[in-house]
């Protein structure tokens, strides 16, 4: 091999080695995670996971952290934690300790990634599973970000309704007209669930004054509410 050849091998082995050297921590914890997304899906589709299934899935995103720093893995470890503790007796040291665990990876895939739309919602709702009423005070600087991160992502639209509804009057101004914007949006996507959560939240005012200026949509939400029944969406 001549003298050219054999320094361009040796460099390119100087440059693959540390390109090699930070993959492998990231492919090793892909390894580690992979087998049980599974379960963060069940989680985001609402199904009822078993319990195991979701330690077993928390260890995972605990070990696969010790190899990469990555912000869905916090985010993962934020929503098992807070699942966990949904289970739990609230008050117990238990409860507590899971959501304070929810909490603090949450702050962490924050740290790392802004953008984390769920994990600023979610820290609204470990604050509120947490707190209670008491969390009143301590949530809209959490929803605010939510909406400025994922204004119209319909998989977080019903969630951040169903907090803002429950809280309206602890809401400031700015909130409450984010959250009229919410209704419209659950009006047109999910009318049904709109109205359930009108009816659990005793915000039949507040909702029907977020539809005024479609009276379409408000005669629609009308019907359903009053009639219990449903009329089809002019699509036109």
């Amino acid at each position: 091999m001549s003298r050219s050849r054999l320094t361009a091998t040796l460099v390119a082995i100087i440059v693959a080695i540390p390109l090699i050297a930070m993959a492998v921590p990231r492919l090793a914890a892909g390894i580690i995670t992979g087998p049980f997304d599974e379960t963060v899906r069940q989680i985001g589709r609402g199904d009822e996971v078993n319990r195991a299934d979701l330690r077993i899935a928390r260890a995972s995103r605990i070990s696969a952290l010790g190899w990469y720093d990555l912000a869905q893995f916090e985010s993962d470890l934020g929503i098992l934690n807070y699942t966990l503790a949904r289970d739990e007796e609230r008050g117990t040291e238990l409860h507590r300790k899971l959501i304070d665990s929810a909490i603090a990876a949450d702050l962490r895939a924050i740290e790392l990634a802004p953008t984390a739309a769920y994990s600023w919602l979610r820290l609204a709702q470990a604050h509120i599973e947490r707190d209670g009423a008491a969390a009143a005070n301590k949530i809209a600087p959490f929803l605010r970000m939510s909406y400025a991160m994922a204004r119209y992502d319909p998989r977080v639209v019903l969630t951040r309704l169903d907090i803002a509804l429950l809280f309206w009057n602890d809401l400031p101004d700015d909130l409450q007209r984010e959250t009229d914007e919410q209704i419209r949006l659950a009006m047109k996507w999910f009318p049904r669930e709109l109205v359930h959560y009108t009816r659990t939240r005793n915000r039949l005012s507040q909702v029907r004054a977020a539809l005024a200026d479609d009276p379409q949509a408000r005669a629609r939400f009308n019907i359903m509410y009053f009639l219990r029944r449903d009329i089809p969406r002019d699509r036109s």
